[in-house]
């Protein structure tokens, strides 16, 4: 049963931030190879407003952000309105091109809800996908009996009304992770009844290295994301350090992404003052990466923040890349210490560096979570199985003939 399907998101490729927007584009191919006719519908980040053709699909750049990528993140419920009724607007003029059975919305973060208002307001069935918790930041102010909270209490229910999530249904929604669920809940948004569906990854794209668990020399690290202090980077290095100075390891350390320059150039100084060799590879290509898990004895994130999942981690499982790493995030439900990777505690560098310490010291164990970590993506995590889970819940909304 093929359906005509109108997706929205934030960012589509080859303008894109990180791996969310890279999976939306794979996902959109896969269901276009099952026979799914896609519209994209995206900002203008990157490009201006366009429309081409892209994998065989039609993709309007059309939406606006209610703030640009690379400025701090805004919650003026002004702004949200402005951009509120351009996106509006640009949904109906697609809808009305497309006519979609379908509406898919895989992220509105920087874009408003406009779409989903949109979509419901129009009687199109709706699934809704929530990758990160930015949704909370649109449930309207609860009443304060302050002069302040009771201006923004009214405000919320009269003139920025659309801009909260006041009167959306919300009823088929999926979340990424479990923890994920559970922080919006926290955050009052209605996700009671949301599915929780895991990602997955390509695993043709991670073919497994031909020697899992072996080491070169240097011992060749690497870590791969953004760069923000709460992703944890400066406990990788301060870990390296550790080990040089006092187990006399030889080490090369990768950083592979960007981020603020401010927190880029700490590092720099950090592995200048512990006179490590750490290479800043900056923004790498997806179809770098890889070639660069297979070149890799470790995979360590730092991460310090809850993530709402982990799928680096999952491509460097795929490549037969034991991995260390913290797991107060969706990468937790997942990551088994000891079984199909190595944890610890976040901000702790003596930790890091007892688990790294150990791998360098058992053979048997790198060989053992290589291999577990390859099954565990191959039956759990595949794209196919991601895939597949969404689709049933956007057909199934069909035959329900929702709304």
């Amino acid at each position: 049963m093929m359906a005509r399907i109108l997706t929205v998101t934030n960012l589509y490729p080859p303008h894109y931030l990180g791996g969310y927007e890279l999976l939306c584009r794979q996902v959109m191919q896969e269901l276009a190879a099952r026979g799914h006719e896609i519209m994209v519908l995206t900002s203008t980040h990157g490009s201006g407003e366009a429309v081409e053709t892209l994998d065989g699909m039609e993709v309007r750049r059309t939406l606006q952000l209610d703030t640009p990528f690379g400025s701090p993140p805004s919650v003026s419920r002004l702004r949200r309105m402005r951009a509120g009724h351009r996106n509006t607007q640009a949904f109906k003029d697609a809808a009305a091109a497309f006519r979609p059975e379908l509406v898919f919305i895989w992220s509105q973060l920087r874009l408003t809800i406009a779409c989903t208002r949109a979509a419901e307001a129009l009687g199109m069935p709706t699934v809704c996908t929530m990758n990160d918790p930015h949704l909370g930041s649109f449930v309207a102010a609860p009443f304060r009996p302050t002069p302040k909270g009771m201006v923004r209490w009214l405000t919320d229910r009269t003139i920025f009304r659309e801009t909260t999530l006041l009167g959306l249904r919300l009823d088929r929604t999926t979340c990424i992770s479990q923890m994920l669920k559970d922080d919006l809940l926290a955050l009052h948004v209605p996700m009671e009844q949301s599915m929780v569906i895991f990602q997955g990854i390509p695993l043709e794209q991670f073919p497994m290295k031909e020697r899992p668990g072996a080491l070169g020399s240097p011992l060749r690290l690497l870590y791969a994301g953004q760069l923000h202090a709460y992703k944890g980077v400066h406990t990788l290095l301060e870990a390296a350090m550790l080990l040089q100075r006092e187990q006399g390891l030889a080490l090369q350390v990768s950083i592979a992404g960007d981020g603020p320059a401010e927190y880029r150039e700490q590092l720099q100084r950090q592995a200048a003052e512990y006179d490590l060799n750490v290479s800043f590879l900056g923004r790498v290509l997806h179809s770098e990466l890889p070639a660069l898990y297979r070149d890799s004895d470790l995979f360590v994130f730092t991460s310090t923040w809850r993530e709402p999942f982990g799928l680096t981690h999952l491509e460097a499982m795929a490549s037969g890349t034991p991995v260390v790493s913290t797991v107060d995030g969706g990468h937790g439900e997942f990551l088994v210490h000891m079984e199909n990777s190595l944890t610890f505690e976040k901000e702790n560098a003596n930790a890091l560096a007892d688990r790294i310490l150990s791998l360098v010291q058992d053979a048997a164990l790198r060989e053992r979570l290589a291999a577990a970590g390859r099954r565990e993506v191959e039956e759990r995590f595949n794209m196919r199985r991601y895939v597949t889970d969404l689709e049933t819940l956007l057909l199934g909304l069909r035959t329900e003939g929702q709304p």
